[in-house]
C-alpha cells in the first residue's frame, strides 16, 4: 500500500497568534491507486490512537485531503467547537461531482480555502466560493502580490501567505497586507549578531543554565525558585492544576519534589520561565514542547532510551535562539550542556543532531519516503511520533 503521512503546520495571524493548524495528508514518492485507501486507513488509525482534536488542541483545523475524500462521510472527527477549513486545488472547475460535494460541505458549516491561487480564470471562479485563499509567495512579484491582495480583500476573502520560512519574510508580508501566515517561520527569528541581551533576558538565561545544570540538586533548585516570588507562585498554581493528577494540594516546593520528582519539577520550571518571556508568541513554547517530546520518542524508538532525557532537553532548547534572538551558539556557550547536546544544537551532528534534522524536515513538510529516516525508523514511524508529540504538547499547554 502507498505510504501516506500527516504533516502539521501552524497558521498564524498578524499578531503571531495561532488561527488554525494545517493538517496535510502527504503521499510518498511513489503514489499509486491505493493512496486514497491508505489515507482512509491513516485517518482511522490516527483517530483511534491519538485523536485529531488532541493534535490541534483548541484551535481550528485546516485539512488538505485527496479530492476523493472531500465529502461529509470521509472527514476526520472533530467536535462541534472546532471549525473545519477544507483546502481545495485550483483545477477543479470542471469536476461537477466535487463542486456539488463542496456545496454540501459549505451547507454543513465548513469553510473553504483555495490553494495555489493565481488569479487566472479557474482560480477566480473557485475564489468566489472560498472563504480563504493560499498564495505561494515565491511565485509572484511584490507588485502582483499587492494587486491580488487588493482584489481579494474587496471580495471579503482572507489571504494566507504560504511558504513563509523566516520572521523577516513574515514582517515583509505582514506589511504587504496578508491576513495569515503558514509555517514555522517564528522559529527562524531576525537575529542581530553581537546584540547584547537585556537585563531581564540575561537573568532568565542564567536561571535556565542553573536549573538545567546536571549537578543542581533539589536544595539548589528550591533556592533558585524561592528567589523569584512570581515564579514560585506560578509553579504552585501549575502543579495544583487537576491535569497534573497529584492527589493532594501542594503548598510548597518541598511537597512538589515529593510528588513530582526532580526531573518533572525541572520541566515545569523550564516551561514557566520560557512562557514568561515578553514579545514571544505562545506557539513558540508549544513548538518547543513538541520538539522535546518528539526527540524523546525518537530516542525511545531507536534504542537510545537511556539518553531520552538528554534528547528531550536538546529538543526543548532547539528554539532558544528564537526566544532570545541571539545565535544558538552564544546561548549554548552560557549553559552547562553535554558536548553531544551542544554539537546537536549548533552543528546538527551526532545521533541527536540527526534526530533534530528529521524534526526540521517534518516541520517544514520537506519529506519523502527515501530521505526521511532515523536509524532503523522509517517515515511511518517518524510521522506517528510527530503527531503524538504534537498532541502531547497541546495537552501540556492546556494544563
Amino acid at each position: 500500500m502507498s505510504e501516506v503521512f500527516i504533516g502539521k503546520q501552524p497558521v498564524l495571524d498578524v499578531n503571531m497568534n495561532v488561527f488554525a493548524y494545517e493538517l496535510q495528508f502527504h503521499q510518498g514518492l511513489n503514489p499509486n491507486k491505493n493512496t486514497v485507501e491508505a489515507t482512509i486507513e491513516l485517518i482511522k488509525r490516527t483517530q483511534e490512537k491519538i485523536g485529531f482534536q488532541s493534535i490541534v488542541g483548541k484551535h481550528d483545523a485546516m485539512l488538505h485531503l485527496p479530492k476523493a475524500l472531500l465529502n461529509v462521510q470521509s472527514l476526520p472527527n472533530f467536535d462541534e467547537n472546532h471549525s473545519l477549513i477544507l483546502e481545495i486545488p485550483n483545477d477543479v472547475t470542471q469536476d461537477v461531482a466535487l463542486l456539488r460535494s463542496l456545496k454540501e460541505l459549505k451547507s454543513e458549516g465548513l469553510h473553504i480555502a483555495l490553494e495555489n491561487y493565481n488569479d487566472e480564470e479557474s482560480s477566480l471562479k473557485l475564489a468566489s466560493i472560498s472563504d480563504y485563499v493560499k498564495i505561494n509567495i515565491e511565485t509572484f512579484s511584490e507588485l502582483k502580490l499587492k494587486e491580488m491582495l487588493e482584489e481579494l480583500h474587496k471580495k471579503g476573502i482572507k489571504v494566507i501567505a504560504n511558504k513563509v520560512e523566516t520572521e523577516e519574510m513574515f514582517l515583509y508580508l505582514k506589511k504587504l497586507g496578508f491576513d495569515y501566515f503558514l509555517g514555522y517561520f517564528f522559529t527562524n527569528p531576525v537575529i542581530m549578531n553581537g546584540q547584547k541581551l537585556s537585563g531581564n533576558k540575561l537573568t532568565l538565561l542564567q536561571l535556565l543554565a542553573k536549573v538545567n545544570d546536571p549537578t543542581t540538586d533539589f536544595h539548589q533548585l528550591s533556592n533558585i525558585i524561592g528567589q523569584d516570588v512570581s515564579l514560585s507562585h506560578k509553579l504552585l498554581l501549575a502543579i495544583n492544576n487537576p491535569a497534573t493528577m497529584i492527589p493532594v494540594r501542594v503548598e510548597n516546593i518541598a511537597d512538589a519534589l515529593r510528588y513530582m520528582g526532580l526531573k518533572r519539577l525541572k520541566f515545569w520550571v523550564n516551561m514557566l520561565m520560557l512562557s514568561s518571556m515578553e514579545d514571544v508568541p505562545q506557539e513558540l513554547l508549544t513548538t518547543s514542547l513538541m520538539r522535546a517530546k518528539f526527540c524523546e520518542l525518537m530516542a525511545e524508538s531507536a534504542g537510545h532510551a537511556r539518553d531520552k532525557d538528554s534528547y528531550f532537553l536538546m529538543g526543548l532548547f532547539s528554539s532558544l535562539d528564537a526566544f532570545f534572538k541571539i545565535p544558538i551558539s552564544e546561548i549554548v556557550s552560557e549553559m552547562p550542556l553535554s558536548e553531544e547536546i551542544r554539537t546537536a544544537l549548533v552543528d546538527r551532528k551526532g545521533t541527536m543532531g540527526d534526530a533534530l534534522k528529521v524534526l526540521m524536515a517534518m516541520e517544514q513538510a520537506k519529506v519523502s519516503e527515501a530521505s526521511v529516516h532515523y536509524e532503523q525508523l522509517g517515515l511511518s514511524e517518524i510521522s506517528n511520533s510527530f503527531m503524538a508529540a504534537n498532541a502531547w504538547a497541546q495537552q501540556a499547554i492546556s494544563s
